[in-house]
Order: C-alpha cells, then sequence, then structure tokens
C-alpha cells in the first residue's frame, strides 16, 4: 500500500503541464524507450518489451515500478500489476522525439531514448 501512495505523490508533486502536438504512432511508442531526469534528481522511465511495459520512478533512494501486461490504443496505455492486482492506466500523446504522458490529470514530457 505503501508504494502505491509513493507512486501518487511522485505524480502528483513531479509532473508538469506541456504543449500538445499530434505526431507519431503506436508502433514508435512500444519501439523506444522513454526516460526524464528532473531538477530535482528524480529519474522516470518508460519502457516496453513485447507486450510487457515498465515504468519507474526513481528518487531520493526509493524506486518504484509498474511493471506488467500492456495494453496500448492511439491515446491510452494500460499496465496490468497481477502481483498487486491493479491496473495503471496513463494517457499519452506523442510528439516526436519526446512524449507527453498523464495520470490522473498530471503531465510530464519524456523523451525518446536513442
Amino acid at each position: 500500500m505503501r508504494k502505491i501512495l509513493i507512486i501518487f505523490v511522485f505524480f502528483s508533486v513531479l509532473l508538469c503541464g506541456c504543449t500538445k502536438s499530434s505526431s507519431g504512432s503506436i508502433d514508435e511508442l512500444c519501439d523506444y524507450s522513454w526516460s526524464k531526469t528532473l531538477d530535482g534528481g528524480a529519474k522516470i522511465r518508460l519502457s516496453f518489451e513485447g507486450d510487457d511495459a515498465c515504468l519507474t520512478v526513481d528518487s531520493a533512494g526509493e524506486s518504484i515500478e509498474i511493471a506488467g501486461r500492456c495494453v496500448v490504443d492511439e491515446s491510452n496505455i494500460v499496465i496490468f500489476v497481477p502481483s498487486l492486482s491493479l491496473n495503471y492506466g496513463f494517457e499519452y500523446l506523442p510528439l516526436g522525439d519526446e512524449l507527453e504522458l498523464s495520470y490522473e490529470g498530471d503531465t510530464i514530457t519524456l523523451e525518446k531514448e536513442k
């Protein structure tokens, strides 16, 4: 339960709003990993492997991971975490070499890893 609370706090405190665009595709999203290092040193990374997705947040020596099977459509990613019996839904918007990722109204822009 503590991990879930920490995830919500990280997304609420660390995320910022960004400008929207309409480029990219599901294939491009899943073919790359996306990450961002915030000013305070926190690191967020989203990666895909086959039908699985993994979102990690590393901050202040703590690491939180949301990992499991995923379903991706034109604007949403849902990660199914069987060990917690939970599903996490994220909205996304590809912006070329950036990815706008939203969770419960908070948004962060991740950069494509090359």
